[in-house]
């Protein structure tokens, strides 16, 4: 592929967003515990805790919601209920999926 065609590719990327309830939000020591443990997972973009649950934006290509479930149970915690939903899929061009894949190839 020519470095002209390579700048001006595009790809649609889809990530996903799981919302988990654990009785292990609320607590700080706890709280800090999952975080930890989720943003080790290759394929974790994002990991906040909002009103009694924690998010997790993901890169269904790099990891599953079952993978993220049972990094929070490794982490002593419990999972009471979770639920995933895609975002809407939005283009990247090839430097930014490089550099997405390289981020992935050092995490």
């Amino acid at each position: 592929m020519s470095e002209e065609t390579n700048k001006n590719w595009a790809a649609l990327v889809a990530t996903m967003v799981a919302r988990i309830e654990s009785e292990g939000v609320g607590s700080p020591t706890h709280e800090k515990a999952i975080t930890g443990a989720l943003n080790a997972i290759d394929g974790v973009e994002e990991v906040s805790i909002e009103n009694g649950a924690i998010h997790v934006t993901y890169d269904p290509l790099q990891t599953t919601e079952k993978k993220i479930e049972e990094s929070i149970r490794a982490s002593g915690n419990s999972v009471t209920s979770a639920k995933a939903e895609s975002e809407t899929p939005r283009p990247v061009t090839a430097s930014g999926l490089a550099a997405r894949r390289e981020a992935a190839a050092h995490g």
